[in-house]
Formats: structure tokens, C-alpha cells, sequence
């Protein structure tokens, strides 16, 4: 018999909804603060992640899998020859994140992001299975993550934040039952704690740029949470993004991302050549296969916003952020319509253009 908690909390991200959490419990988490070294063997309790759900469906541009298409080259903005900086390969790529819209609502997504952290208070994270702390803290990871993006957007590169030793992601940021924890704590330590030979973990790990795995139209939950990592997993390995295979000869260009998450494969380049070919579609494990060193220099540290951070007339960068939501520039209904086209393709279509929220297999089967 399951047990439930329930915390009613009103919640408007741009609409206004009534939301309940049933706190249940079955997840196990992280070793890495041994406070959180226990989990239930079996689910008795279960967390409903309503709330969560609603803002990733309003935020979510679910792009599809990708079909390795590059990018055209960037139109210059009226007035100037000037050309914003991309990638041809991986510019199109990635869910998107509606920051645009959402930053105005960062309050809100704060809230959110300390009723997950609270969670744990009512259902102590010992009562949940492994599969639900995963997804518990996956979910957490991930709030916080956008919630720190909108209130610096609009921000254009992520370069330096994921280097600057004061990033959001090396703050303590987060206190779950008691602990300090930081957005690097969960991702090195807490996580790999809890699967430590378990390498798709690092696709349910939201970093907000291009060059990273997707964020996802739902939370994840101790049901779902291995199937859509896995899901993660093939769209990344199988798009520029992941690997691609214009290097120098008997090479594989891999994502800069599995540099980052080294501890999940300890002979790094058979280990993860072995991961890369377990997910991969027959065309990229044909070129895997016949190319003996993985190099990872795959990179785009752009934010995966629907606009994109873009600049004025004279060239220099947009950083107010009521410019930046209020100026419908061409450009950037230029680049709407651009991640649409390719959305339709990538679903299959034409590419003619269409604003309508198709629905995918991730949504469909959660």
C-alpha cells in the first residue's frame, strides 16, 4: 500500500495553476555526503512532480532527433555585415529553453525550486528507491539550473561559467535535509555515489547549452527515469553534438561533455568508445567502429534558448534583459523560423514552417 504526502501550493509561471505535490519516497541517493547513503529497497511512497511538469511543458522547445544537418550561415543583423559567431553543425540542434518568456518569471521558478529542495523534510530521502532519489535529483539539478539562467539571462556563452571556480554551479545553492549542497556536489559526487558504473546518468544532467544532453518535456520519475536517460543518450550520441566524424584520419570527434564526466569511464578511451557504440544508430557505429581514437574537442557553449542572445544595430551585446524580452528583432523571428523549419524535418515534415507543439515519443510514452 502506498503512503502519500501531499503539499498544495499555487504556482503561476506566466498562467496560474493549483498544484499538489503527493510526496512519495523510494529513491536512493548519492554517497558522496554519506547523509544520503541509504535507500528503500522497494517503492512505498511516490513523488508527483505536477508542478515541475507544467513549467518544463511551457518552457520546453522539443527539437527532435537530430538528422546531422548543418546549420545555414548566420543572416548579419540590419545596419551592420556583422554575423553572430556559430557552429554550423550543432547550432540547430538541442531542446530549447524559453528563457525569453520565462525570465520574467524567475520568482516563481525560485519557489519551485525550494519546494523540490523541501521535499526531503516531509519523506526523508532514505524511504526512497534508488530509481526515485536518481530522478529526485535530476529534477532538483535541473530547476536550479534554469532558475540560476534566468536570472542572468540574457547570457551568451557559457564558457566562463562552467570554468569560474564562483559559477552557480560550484555554489552552495541548495540545502536537502540539513546538507549545503552545490550543483557540482550532486553532478561529481552525489550521483555518481549512487551509480557509480552507471554512465546515462550524465544525460538527465541539464547544463543549458547547445553543446550538452536535452532537457526533457516531463520530470523524471523512479518509473521513467532510465528509459528517457537512454532515450537522452541516443539523441546525443547520434547528433553532431555527441560525435562527429570530419577529424583527422582514424579519429572520432567527440562532445567536450564526456571530458567533464571522465569518472564514469576509467580507461577513457575504450570505456567510452564501448558506451558511444551500445547507443549508437548503424551510421554512427559504422564510423565508430573504423576509427580508433576518440578525441573531445566537440563543442557549443551557446545558450539553448529560442532566440538566441543576439546583437543591436552597432554591433555590441544585447545585456538588458526588458531589451532582450521586449525587441522582437528580425533576427531573431529570423531564428524562429529557422528552429522551426528544422523541427518540422526533424519530425519527419517538409520543413514547412509550423508553430503547432507536435507531440513526441517522450511525451506520448511518460
Amino acid at each position: 500500500m502506498f503512503s502519500k504526502v501531499k503539499l498544495t501550493k499555487v504556482l503561476s509561471i506566466g498562467w496560474i495553476c493549483s498544484a499538489v505535490f503527493t510526496v512519495s519516497a523510494t529513491s536512493d541517493r548519492p554517497e558522496t555526503h554519506l547523509h544520503f547513503d541509504k535507500h528503500a529497497q522497494r517503492a512505498t511512497v511516490t513523488i508527483d512532480y505536477s508542478v515541475l511538469n507544467q513549467l518544463l511543458h511551457a518552457g520546453v522547445l522539443n527539437m527532435g532527433r537530430s538528422t546531422r544537418k548543418y546549420a545555414d550561415k548566420a543572416t548579419p543583423l540590419t545596419g551592420t555585415r556583422m554575423r553572430q559567431p556559430t557552429d554550423g553543425a550543432t547550432e540547430n540542434e538541442a531542446n530549447r529553453f524559453f528563457y525569453e518568456k520565462l525570465a520574467q518569471e524567475q520568482e516563481k521558478i525560485l519557489r519551485l525550486r525550494k519546494e523540490l529542495e523541501a521535499i526531503p523534510t516531509l519523506t526523508p530521502m532514505h524511504l526512497l528507491t534508488k530509481e526515485q532519489q536518481l530522478a529526485y535529483w535530476l529534477n532538483l539539478y535541473n530547476v536550479t539550473v534554469i532558475n540560476e539562467i534566468a536570472k542572468l539571462y540574457p547570457v551568451e556563452s557559457f564558457r566562463d561559467l562552467l570554468e569560474d571556480e564562483n559559477s552557480f554551479f560550484q555554489q552552495k545553492l541548495l540545502n536537502v535535509e540539513g546538507v549545503k549542497l552545490s550543483l557540482n556536489d550532486i553532478h561529481y559526487d552525489i550521483i555518481p555515489a549512487l551509480y557509480p558504473k552507471e554512465p546515462l546518468v550524465i544525460y538527465g544532467l541539464y547544463q543549458g547549452y547547445k553543446g550538452s544532453p536535452n532537457i526533457r518535456k516531463k520530470a523524471y520519475t523512479g518509473k521513467n527515469v532510465f528509459k528517457n536517460l537512454k532515450d537522452n543518450a541516443q539523441e546525443f550520441i547520434n547528433s553532431n553534438r555527441g560525435t562527429q566524424f570530419n577529424g583527422s584520419s582514424n579519429t572520432v570527434r567527440v562532445s567536450k561533455y564526456y571530458q567533464r564526466n571522465a569518472m564514469f569511464f576509467p580507461d577513457f578511451q575504450e570505456d567510452l568508445k564501448s558506451h558511444l557504440i551500445t547507443y549508437a544508430d548503424p551510421y554512427t557505429r559504422s564510423n565508430i567502429a573504423h576509427n580508433d581514437a576518440l578525441v573531445t574537442n566537440v563543442k557549443n557553449f551557446r545558450i539553448a534558448d529560442i532566440y538566441g542572445t543576439y546583437r543591436n544595430h552597432e554591433g555590441s551585446v544585447a545585456t538588458s534583459a526588458t531589451q532582450h524580452r521586449s525587441d522582437k528583432s528580425y533576427a531573431q523571428l529570423l531564428k524562429m523560423r529557422e528552429l522551426m523549419r528544422i523541427r518540422a524535418i526533424n519530425f519527419g515534415g517538409e520543413g514547412n514552417v509550423t508553430v503547432t507543439d507536435l507531440e513526441s515519443p517522450e511525451e506520448s510514452n511518460d
